[in-house]
């Protein structure tokens, strides 16, 4: 009763989204002589605002055997300057009510930060430091590197971590994006500070980079500022982007990666998913909500409602420039492996013959459109949303007309779509657990091949 209770008032709240149309605000860009380009949103309604810097410097650019250096240069950036101890950064920034911090994913790295309008200025001093001024003293360095291969070692005690891990590699093979931001032990141990700088020097220019200021803010001022602090910044990027295209899977695998005091085991089934610009996008989200992406999708009630075989299920996409990947997420109990991963293909052989009845259709479009002006709320969401118009060559049409398109879809539109990107004859399954327990039941759905958790 209460659950229902629960639906029906998350429904009640949804209602008052779904006619809610997405209208970006206005940008301004301001483009300084050494190729910087900001973008400039001004939203008054609160006194602060947010910066997003975000280079094309993601671990896809990391050199063949230095897996995991786009990663310790984007850390060893925020670890002190030549007048700024990594201490003195975070001070001075807490201090004035600040907030910045770096990132680093598979194709972009930079930073982001929240200040407040009276202090910002404080912000561009700072982040002007960093990009103009860091010392990537070697003392530094090797705290950076221990922990990060403190981290690796550290993330075989998370299942779940390594089985989507995993999942990449075994569906990206050799793509630059099938290993992990992170790197491996063996690379990362071996990575000094000239690696460190000479990986900066080519992809931290202000000509590789987009910095995006949303908030209580306005062009004039930024100008003022970038000039003041970004205007002496020098270097041309030297890296070439990485636009390889994505080869599909064309048969069955299966990597069991042996745990043997597991109980439960984790579950990733996947292949090649589409880019955020792709046409088919729209599409895909709407027939991947409706198998596997809300609370109340088809494989949540079969494998979770109906038999009770786990706590959850999920289709994940992951987007990037040349395509993505798609991949079923899960774990249950070592006994049942085998006849979750049955529902799984039998669900998606159903979603992909049969048509979705209407009444699941609206229920799934509405609950994504009434959901998607929430992704619209805050500085930090619009500053992102800028950065990907610019990272990834959209336009704003595929944000103000996502809702619009989505509602047109049709059940005829699903089968096409599931057909087309759904993992169901084509594959690789990742299995994190206990072998000789799992081995036998999953024979019957690929050549199986076992390999230590650890190698």
């Amino acid at each position: 009763m209460k659950r229902l209770v629960g639906i029906l008032l998350f429904a009640v709240i949804l209602s008052g989204f779904v006619s809610a149309k997405i209208n970006l605000p206005s940008s301004e860009d301001i483009k300084l002589k050494n190729g910087l380009t900001v973008r400039v949103i001004n939203r008054p309604e609160l006194p602060l605002f947010t910066i997003e810097m975000t280079f094309r410097a993601g671990s896809i650019y990391d050199p063949v055997g230095q897996e995991g250096l786009a990663n310790l240069c984007n850390e060893m950036l925020m670890r002190g300057t030549k007048s700024r101890s990594a201490k003195q950064i975070a001070e001075e920034i807490s201090f004035g009510g600040g907030t910045l911090s770096n990132f680093c994913g598979r194709e972009s790295a930079g930073f982001t930060g929240e200040f407040l309008a009276e202090n910002g200025v404080k912000g561009f001093q700072i982040l002007s430091d960093i990009l103009l001024n860091s010392a990537f003293a070697n003392d530094e360095l090797i705290k950076i590197r221990n922990r990060t291969v403190a981290g690796l070692e550290s993330r075989y005690e998370n299942p779940s971590s390594i089985a989507t891990e995993k999942i990449f590699a075994e569906v990206l093979g050799n793509s630059r994006y099938a290993h992990i931001p992170a790197g491996n032990i063996s690379a990362v141990s071996l990575l000094n500070r000239d690696d460190i700088i000479e990986f900066y020097r080519k992809t931290y220019a202000p000509d590789n980079c987009l910095l995006v200021v949303c908030g209580d803010i306005d062009k004039k001022t930024v100008k003022k500022w970038i000039e003041r602090y970004l205007g002496d910044w020098n270097g041309i990027c030297g890296i070439t982007p990485a636009q390889t295209k994505f080869t599909p899977v064309t048969d069955k695998q299966i990597l069991i990666l042996d745990k043997q005091d597991a109980t439960q085991t984790q579950i990733r089934l996947g292949n090649i998913g589409l880019s955020m610009k792709h046409p088919d996008y729209i599409p895909f989200e709407t027939a991947r909500t409706a198998f596997a992406g809300s609370f109340t999708s088809r494989l949540v009630n079969e494998i979770r409602v109906k038999r009770g075989l786990t706590y959850g299920v999920s289709m994940r996409s992951s987007r990037y420039t040349p395509g993505g990947i798609v991949y079923i997420s899960t774990f249950t109990k070592n006994e049942s492996v085998g006849e979750v991963l049955e529902i799984i293909l039998s669900e998606t052989n159903r979603i992909q013959t049969e048509a979705v009845p209407d009444s699941e259709l609206i229920g799934t479009i509405n609950y994504r459109t009434g959901l998607y002006p929430l992704s619209f709320e805050t500085n930090d969401d619009l500053a992102g949303i800028y950065t990907n118009l610019w990272f990834y060559g959209l336009n704003k049409d595929h944000y103000e007309k996502y809702q619009e398109n989505m509602r047109q879809m049709t059940p005829a539109d699903i089968i096409q779509i599931t057909n087309r990107y759904f993992p169901y004859e084509n594959y690789r399954i990742v299995l994190v657990g206990k072998a000789d327990e799992i081995k036998s039941q999953v024979e019957k759905f690929g050549p199986v091949t076992v390999k230590p958790l650890v190698e």
